[in-house]
């Protein structure tokens, strides 16, 4: 039996996401700091369906070392914790978190 994901689903576990990750906690070069997530959609192709959220920093503190990004929820309990290595010396970064997920049959 063919499962085929639709769009209110998808939209459904998008705002589900959306409604609990709330924030990221992104370390630069040693210090903390919380950011908003910009942006959270969902994709889906032959090769996967994931959610997908995007935290955004700018210029100055792209040009220092981004050494951790957590999202975490409104009270600030980790969700993702992801370890990097990121630096930007001329322009902003912006963060991508994917979360694949898969519907099947068993």
């Amino acid at each position: 039996m063919a499962l085929k994901v639709e769009p209110a689903f998808l939209e459904f576990i998008r705002n589900a996401v959306s409604a609990k990750v709330v924030n990221a906690i992104i370390t630069v070069d040693g210090k903390s700091d919380i950011r908003p997530i910009t942006q959270t959609k969902h994709l889906t192709s032959a090769q996967k369906t994931v959610v997908q959220l995007y935290v955004y920093l700018d210029a100055v503190d792209a040009a220092r070392t981004i050494t951790e990004a957590k999202l975490v929820d409104a009270s600030g309990t980790a969700m993702i914790t992801s370890d990097a290595n990121i630096t930007s010396h001329e322009t902003g970064v912006l963060l991508l978190f994917e979360i694949p997920f898969e519907v099947g049959v068993v």
